[in-house]
């Protein structure tokens, strides 16, 4: 099911994809363990490069052979054409060209040395962040096979309690023990009666005429075979699941619908509080465990309404203390001291005191 806190967030979720908050949050860590990687792969490109031999142009523009052209015969006596040499066939064949040595992976210290990162603090944080490297890998496979796990399971259209039950059946007939595998066995003939109710075909436990009284008196009168009685009630209940198959379907088409407009409307509530209220983000963290709750608990077409009530409930948040304007700072003083003394040292200073005392504070 979608999640409704980034559609309320306006962050529309990809198709197809079920993200926790939690991967949310771990994402940017991936993403700095894959720029780390990169850069990695980036250091050794430019160390190969910087590795390779130049190619020395020949001395001579005269000496450069065109591999196109033919090559010139070689003469033997008298100015004539040497034979070629003949083949000898005691010699052993030709041994097939060695493959190219792989190289293998350099180890944590190599890339260190390559590097030449000599800092023991940067080392450690290299290896650390190598070591975060390859466990990100490791849990990314995982969690990618969990993930195929769970669509396998979701893909059977089995719910938790017929998936248990059927790992208990399993466990039952694989385990030699007479009472566990009796239990098995038990499981099965159930089985196989819901499967004859549904199909109408004949079960241990189960008679398909039973719930076709009209068929079974036809059968009692001889008017009608048992055989051809049995089949009009398989071709009765392929009627029935048909139909059943056609309305499960209609359900679940209806379904996805209601979601999508419910998601809409939270979308529209979303992008409504974000553009009225400043505060909007820092709210939406007190806000996740009742929209989680709400998407729980209550159908789609109220998870706007509920979702803006419990926005509405929450308290309000104090705004930031302004800073503190310091006074500036005198450019004219030239050290820390007082720019003029406490008082005038005599009447005929009292101007200029003023003026300094001024100068001073600023204005």
């Amino acid at each position: 099911m979608p999640d409704i806190n980034e559609t309320l967030q306006g962050n529309t979720p990809a198709p197809d994809t079920d993200q926790t908050v939690t991967e949310q949050v771990e994402a940017p860590a991936t993403e700095q363990l894959d720029a780390f990687a990169a850069g990695v792969e980036e250091a050794r490109a430019a160390e190969t490069a910087e590795a390779a031999p130049a190619v020395t142009p020949p001395a001579d523009p005269a000496a450069v052979v065109d591999p196109a052209a033919p090559a010139a015969p070689v003469e033997g006596e008298g100015g004539q054409p040497a034979a070629p040499a003949a083949a000898d066939p005691n010699a052993a064949p030709a041994a097939p060209a060695a493959p190219a040595p792989v190289e293998a992976p350099k180890s944590v210290e190599d890339e260190i040395k390559d590097l030449g990162i000599t800092n023991e603090r940067t080392q450690k944080r290299f290896r650390d962040l190598s070591e975060r490297a390859s466990e990100a890998d490791s849990l990314r496979e995982r969690a990618g096979k969990v993930a195929d796990w769970e669509q396998t399971i979701q893909s059977t259209g089995a719910t938790p309690q017929q998936f248990g039950a059927t790992l208990l059946y399993l466990t039952d007939i694989n385990s030699g023990d007479p009472v566990r595998m009796n239990r098995a066995y038990e499981t099965m003939e159930a089985e196989l009666k819901f499967l004859g109710e549904k199909l109408g075909r004949e079960a241990p436990g189960f008679d398909p005429l039973a719930a076709h009284p009209d068929l079974a008196e036809k059968v009692k009168t001889g008017d009608l075979d048992r055989a051809a009685a049995v089949e009009l009630v398989q071709h009765r209940q392929r009627g029935v699941l048909q139909t059943e198959q056609q309305q499960n379907q209609q359900r679940v088409s209806q379904s996805k619908q209601e979601e999508d407009k419910g998601l809409q409307a939270v979308a529209d509530l979303g992008a409504q509080l974000r553009a009225s209220d400043p505060q909007f983000q820092q709210k939406f963290a007190y806000l996740l465990p009742a929209i989680e709750i709400i998407q729980s608990t209550l159908p789609p077409a109220q998870w706007a309404s509920a979702a803006h009530q419990a926005y509405l409930r929450l308290p309000a948040i104090p705004a930031a203390a302004p800073a503190v304007a310091t006074r500036p700072n005198n450019p004219a003083r030239a050290s820390a001291a007082p720019a003029v003394p406490a008082t005038p040292k005599n009447p005929s200073d009292a101007f200029s005191f003023g003026v300094a005392e001024a100068q001073a504070q600023g204005r």
